[in-house]
């Protein structure tokens, strides 16, 4: 009787300090400091400017030119007219923009150059804005690569035109020498492929053979790109000062 009796208020007596000690123990875990959440910040978008695609050109090969069973390399170039109102930090994400569009019309694609350009006119030399290459990272696009399509290697690699932004605002109306710019952009462009006149003309006239002359040849493309420079002073009715300047500024500006 006793044993039951001393039970009893031992339960009891258990039953009220389980009871005691709740309250502390959701005191306790109301008190636990709890992690704040911070919310990360959201990057704006970059808005990005108005472009066109005003050439495209396929310059696809074979992986190897020694074989010709060897994989395509499916390689193509393309040209984008941009406002001159463009900003430099739009240029990363055109870039990006513009290469997903073209792998998602054609996942085939090995290859990709894009430029960028402020005028028209210019689309037949080097890019005035920007350019960049989709290419694997050591560019070298292999067979492997070609057939499996696998781009775990590729990088998308932008190079942008020194000081755009003082280029582009820049007036297109200033003149120099009583020429425009546009005018001298022109002149430089055609000056600029003078030697490459030359060497297609030389290159059929003197093919390389084991005998080739190569000093012979170098006077002759001297004497014929001097001659087309010429051609161009007097078409354009410039002196030999102004097409050293002309060069100069197209140079300096990677015309």
């Amino acid at each position: 009787m006793k044993k039951i009796i001393f039970l009893s208020i031992l339960i009891s007596f258990l039953s009220c300090k389980k009871t005691e000690d709740k309250p502390v123990e959701d005191n306790v875990l109301q008190n636990i400091p709890k992690e704040e959440y911070v919310p990360q910040a959201v990057e704006p978008e970059v808005e990005l400017p108005e472009y066109s695609l005003i050439k495209k050109e396929d310059i696809s090969h074979r992986t190897s030119l020694n074989d010709a069973k060897a994989p395509i390399n499916k390689r193509f170039t393309y040209k984008f007219l941009v406002s001159d109102k463009i900003r430099r930090e739009q240029i990363e994400p055109l870039f990006t923009k513009l290469t997903k569009d073209i792998i998602s019309e054609d996942n085939d694609i090995d290859d990709i150059t894009i430029w960028l350009y402020s005028d028209k006119k210019l689309i037949d030399g080097s890019y005035d804005v920007a350019m960049a290459t989709w290419a694997p990272a050591d560019g070298e696009v292999t067979k492997d690569i070609a057939v499996s399509n696998n781009r775990d290697s590729y990088k998308l690699v932008t190079t942008i035109q020194d000081n755009l932004e003082e280029y582009l605002s820049r007036s297109k109306t200033t003149v120099v020498g009583g020429l425009s710019f546009d005018l001298r952009k022109k002149i430089y462009l055609e000056l600029a492929d003078t030697e490459t006149r030359a060497r297609d003309v030389l290159d059929k006239k003197y093919p390389y053979t084991a005998n080739f002359d190569m000093d012979k040849y170098a006077n002759k493309l001297d004497e014929l790109t001097k001659k087309y420079e010429k051609q161009i002073s007097k078409k354009y009715k410039i002196d030999d000062r102004t097409v050293e300047s002309i060069y100069d500024e197209g140079d300096k500006n990677g015309w």
